[in-house]
């Protein structure tokens, strides 16, 4: 179980889906992201993109503004590694890229340093730290997709000049927001939406089957989760042998209810077993938030912003810590 405390909300009310959430030394960064500042969607709402750059320390009470990313940018992949948070793809209202930044806090300003590129434009994938190795696996690459990318691929931190290495393929379908996790050696790839053409046109289909890839190794199957989740924040909090799956979307009111009377997200947790390859339930986070990233920091695993309901947001944070 984890025990939850407040994060201080970020200056960007109405808060953001999609940004980039990790760490450089003690700072957490929240970095882009989308939302809909002035009115709702369903309310002839437009979407905004962004690039402000914020960052607080664990001892500080308010977010600063660090800096600015090159480009307004959002719904990529979010890892923290030992040089600052790795930014990973992402989308903005005209195309999805493959652009790799690492951001790092140094004397209260944001550095953004130049990281290999991915081998193609990639956005909605997820993506975790596995020993020195960055996998990411799943999404789109380009925003009218009507299929979901079935490709993970890799990248060795001590390696950069070898670029990102395509992996085998899991026994699943392509996926977009998915859930996934890195514990020592292996990743682990949970549900997500796959995309279906149909006479109909593109219709989504969100997923229950996971699957764990051992670097050197094969994909293999995990028990399913107990129903189909989707865009809980991601990297998933790993304590021990277990991965936490904080909320989500499980797609039952997908399609199925006008988006001002959606009655918001899950805020249920389960949690994974990786030694016994069961599921349980974990209790229910403080907030539901989905679209967002989840990190270490400050003793816990932190995750800031997201979407509440379809096109509203959230500017609060919060820290899961593991109960003693």
């Amino acid at each position: 179980m984890l025990r939850w405390s407040r994060v201080p909300e970020t200056p960007n009310s109405p808060g953001v889906g999609g940004a980039f959430l990790g760490t450089s030394g003690e700072t957490l960064i929240l970095a882009g992201g989308s939302n809909f500042p002035i009115k709702p969607a369903w309310e002839g709402g437009n979407k905004v993109w962004h690039k402000s750059i914020y960052g607080i320390g664990p001892r500080q009470r308010k977010w600063n503004e660090i800096g600015e990313l090159p480009r307004a940018l959002a719904y990529g992949v979010g890892v923290s590694i030992r040089q600052g948070l790795l930014m990973i793809g992402g989308a903005d209202a005209e195309k999805h890229y493959q652009d790799c930044y690492v951001l790092s806090v140094e004397n209260e300003k944001c550095i953004i340093r130049p990281f290999p590129f991915l081998p193609r434009p990639l956005a909605y994938a997820t993506g975790a730290l596995v020993g020195s190795k960055v996998i990411v696996a799943g999404g789109t690459e380009t925003p009218d997709a009507t299929a979901a990318s079935s490709t993970a691929y890799a990248i060795d931190l001590a390696n950069l000049m070898g670029g990102w290495k395509e992996l085998p393929l899991w026994a699943g379908s392509g996926r977009m927001l998915a859930q996934s996790a890195g514990i020592k050696d292996t990743f682990f790839l949970f549900g997500g939406v796959s995309l279906v053409s149909g006479s109909k046109g593109t219709t989504k289909e969100y997923l229950t089957d996971c699957h764990a890839f051992t670097l050197g190794k094969t994909w293999r199957r995990l028990s399913a989760m107990p129903h189909p989740l989707a865009a809980a924040p991601s990297p998933c909090p790993v304590i021990q042998d277990e991965i936490f799956l904080l909320g989500g979307d499980d797609g039952s009111l997908a399609g199925k209810i006008e988006a001002a009377r959606h009655p918001g997200f899950s805020s249920e947790i389960l949690v994974y077993n990786k030694t016994t390859d069961t599921w349980s339930q974990g209790g229910k986070t403080p907030a539901a938030l989905i679209a967002t990233g989840c990190t270490k920091w400050n003793q816990g695993f932190a995750y800031v912003n997201g979407e509440t309901r379809p096109s509203q947001r959230s500017s609060e944070g919060w820290l899961g810590s593991p109960s003693t």
